[in-house]
């Protein structure tokens, strides 16, 4: 979905773009709260604040960098090729996840308790 931003061009296919921003959002969203999810059931109570506060540090001290990285990546090599660029690594930056042990490690998972019918 990454990709439909730098494919957009002036008329209709603006469109297809701010659906592929509109997309690109929501999965935030849903890593934002799969990722505090998980972290709150691994991390002891005794630690939640601070490793709450060590993961915001750090997701959060990106920001600064990426716009600028991201703004001289534009002045060199031209918006759209900086859009791709960040179109790319974005889908890269899934495979970490997608390979990764904790997939099927069943980590998280809350049994469903059953009732008796």
């Amino acid at each position: 979905m990454t990709a439909l931003m730098p494919a957009a061009r002036p008329g209709w296919s603006l469109c297809v773009g701010a659906a592929g921003l509109a997309a690109l959002s929501l999965g935030g969203v849903v890593r934002v709260v799969a990722q505090s999810s998980l972290q709150q059931d691994l991390t002891p109570d005794r630690l939640l604040g601070r490793v709450s506060a060590t993961a915001r540090f750090v997701s959060w001290a990106g920001i600064p960098l990426g716009g600028v990285l991201g703004g001289v990546s534009g002045a060199v090599f031209g918006a759209a090729a900086t859009l791709w660029t960040g179109a790319v690594g974005m889908t890269l930056s899934t495979l970490p996840n997608l390979l990764s042990p904790l997939r099927s490690s069943g980590a998280g998972v809350v049994p469903v308790p059953r009732t008796p019918a």
